[in-house]
């Protein structure tokens, strides 16, 4: 009897990661498609984009506090945008707006959030 209560209480434990998971990853492909249309809403001032950015990720790390997300926020914040420095350098593309380096001042907190949230998703399909 009371291995069947232990296997109950763990399947319904199960049941709240699960619906936890769930849960993370709409609020986290909500926060990543909002901030999408924010940033092409006002793609035409840095400075508001940059703010929008920066903001985007502080509610989201205020409310779901992770410290993985900081190292991750760092690393795509100066690997992104190296990687659009030299790609803008050599001329395979360009910005229309750059504000120093041919990229906008926006571009790093958006790889570092980026990052953030591409992690965050793609972890939410690999947890059981």
């Amino acid at each position: 009897m009371n291995g069947v209560d232990e296997s109950t209480a763990e399947a319904a434990g199960q049941g709240c990661k699960t619906q936890s998971s769930r849960l993370a990853l709409v609020r986290d492909l909500f926060i990543f498609w909002f901030v999408i249309f924010l940033v092409v809403l006002c793609w035409t001032n840095n400075i508001l984009v940059t703010a929008i950015l920066i903001a985007a990720y502080g509610l989201r790390y205020y409310f779901w506090p992770n410290k993985e997300d900081h190292v991750l926020y760092i690393g795509g914040a100066i690997l992104g945008p190296i990687a659009e420095i030299i790609a803008t350098k050599v001329g395979i593309w360009q910005y229309t707006l750059p504000t120093f380096c041919n990229i906008p001042l926006w571009l790093p907190f958006a790889w570092g959030f980026a990052a953030v949230l591409i992690i965050r998703i793609a972890l939410a399909f690999v947890k059981k």
